[in-house]
């Protein structure tokens, strides 16, 4: 299947459902990599992690406000 296909049928997919996406690919990029990652086997793991991973919110860094990084930058430049 075409990756714009796949991507196409994984936009219709339902949140539970990219998050189990997201942790099947996860699986795989770690078994590709040699890694050891188990994958969940029971469905109360399941809910724990979809839970976890429904809740969990990104940060990001950015240099508004940072004055230190800008004084750094700026005597670098001099």
């Amino acid at each position: 299947m075409p990756l714009n296909e796949l991507l196409g049928a994984v936009s219709q997919l339902s949140h539970q459902d990219k998050l189990r996406l997201i942790h099947f690919l996860l699986l795989e990029v770690a078994k590709q990599d040699g890694g050891d990652l188990k994958s969940i086997e029971t469905p109360h793991q399941e809910n724990l992690l979809l839970q976890q991973l429904a809740t969990t919110e990104a940060v990001v860094w950015s240099p508004y406000d940072a004055s230190e990084a800008a004084q750094v930058l700026s005597e670098l430049l001099t």
